[in-house]
């Protein structure tokens, strides 16, 4: 082979090469990228076994202090703005203090756990050992199970029928949904933002054959569909109802019984059409209001 034709075969070959790369250039996808304020949005709420979260979901910014407990250090004084989530690093109980009834209060943080500043039925700031699964979603209740007197009777208050669709917002371990299912072979959707209570709901309605009635939604209420209901349940502090009443207003059909254990729904007393007042098996006496949309 000549030189020159070396030197010709040696260019062909890097116009191969260059060619190739530019192919690559032009064709290869982009590489996705992460939207780093939609990842904090949607960020668990839930801590890590070495942290503590607290969130405020009262209608005011919480001051308070904050110290490990038994240390002789002076307490960090801070602020909890309203809807805020705060993340505290923590491999030990942390001792918080804040005012309830207009005198300091304190309370015992467990790593790993989440909480709530929260309003309660006096209208007192307490903290809550919280439910709370998103940071941008609502957190509406603290887990409290309701008895199983209690979700007989409000089934029954409600006359639940095999052709209903139950929805129960803050579903917890999914007893309402399972029980409609059980007893009267009706469909069911639990809402809930912990995904701990989900994964319960979802073993509940296994264990008890009604896993195809039953489905359970790792979602925010204040902004899911729930406009197939035809019976809702809920278990809610008043100010959570509240805020759910407009939605309730606008996706419910005319007459869509909505059934409240414990407290009213604020701004539907024309709309209260039955209450029942029953003891559980600990003597501890429940109200439940029935409301037609």
């Amino acid at each position: 082979m000549t030189k020159r034709n070396k030197e010709i075969l040696a260019l062909i070959s890097v116009l191969i090469v260059l060619a190739v790369a530019a192919y690559i250039f032009l064709t290869e996808k982009p590489a996705e990228r992460t939207d780093s304020t939609t990842a904090e949005k949607t960020r668990p709420a839930v801590p890590g076994p070495k942290e503590i979260t607290i969130r405020n979901v009262t209608k005011e910014a919480i001051p308070y202090s904050l110290k490990p407990n038994g240390s002789t250090a002076e307490p960090v004084e801070k602020s909890l703005a309203v809807g805020a989530v705060v993340r505290i690093p923590a491999t030990q109980t942390m001792v918080i203090t804040y005012k309830k009834w207009g005198r300091d209060v304190t309370y015992s943080l467990s790593p790993g756990r989440p909480y709530s500043f929260r309003s309660d039925s006096d209208d007192n700031i307490d903290i809550w050992l919280g439910s709370h699964g998103l940071e941008d979603a609502e957190d509406l209740a603290p887990f409290v199970p309701t008895p199983m007197e209690v979700v007989e009777k409000m089934l029954e208050l409600a006359k639940v029928t095999k052709n209903d669709v139950v929805y129960d917002i803050g579903c917890g371990d999914g007893r309402i949904v399972i029980s409609a299912a059980e007893k009267y072979g009706a469909r069911g959707v639990g809402i809930d933002i912990d995904p701990a209570r989900i994964q319960e709901s979802k073993e509940n309605a296994k264990k008890a054959g009604v896993e195809k009635l039953v489905k359970f939604r790792l979602e925010d209420a204040t902004k899911t569909d729930i406009s197939q209901a035809t019976v809702v349940t809920i278990y809610l502090l008043p100010e959570s109802n509240e805020l759910l009443r407009p939605k309730f207003e606008k996706e419910l059909k005319p007459g869509t019984p909505v059934v409240s254990h414990n407290y009213i729904i604020p701004g539907w007393e024309d709309k209260e059409a039955g209450f029942l007042s029953i003891k559980d098996q600990d003597g501890t006496e429940h109200s439940i209001f029935l409301y037609r949309r």
